[in-house]
């Protein structure tokens, strides 16, 4: 019998697409996008042509509405505390026992520090 992969939910194969795109950047054209000296720039250049991309894609009004993060649980992090920021008066934060950990242990510290 033939095995189904059906977690995509935690760990997602990536499209060849996505490979041969990113590719380049695993093998030759590594650096880190926030330095100044030429890896740094050429890394920087494709990020910020990138995030033009997604934000077309969307119909975002500004690239600074298009956030890239490392993770889920930053993802989760990111859109939280994102949200209160912009709703100071809105204060709570309606979750489950059964919502991942990312989420509920963010909720537990915001509510420990009373934010």
């Amino acid at each position: 019998m033939q095995a189904i992969y059906m977690d995509n939910n935690a760990t997602t194969a990536c499209d060849p697409a996505v490979v041969a795109a990113m590719l380049p950047y695993f093998t030759e054209q590594f650096g880190n996008a926030s330095s100044i000296h030429s890896f740094g720039s050429r890394v920087g250049k494709a990020i910020k042509e990138a995030r033009g991309q997604v934000q077309s894609l969307l119909g975002a009004a500004h690239d600074s509405e298009i956030v890239f993060n490392s993770c889920g649980t930053e993802s989760d992090a990111t859109a939280i505390l994102s949200a209160l920021k912009a709703n100071p008066e809105r204060r709570t934060v309606i979750t489950t026992a059964v919502e991942h950990p990312a989420i509920l242990s963010l909720c537990q510290w915001l509510e420990k520090e009373d934010c």
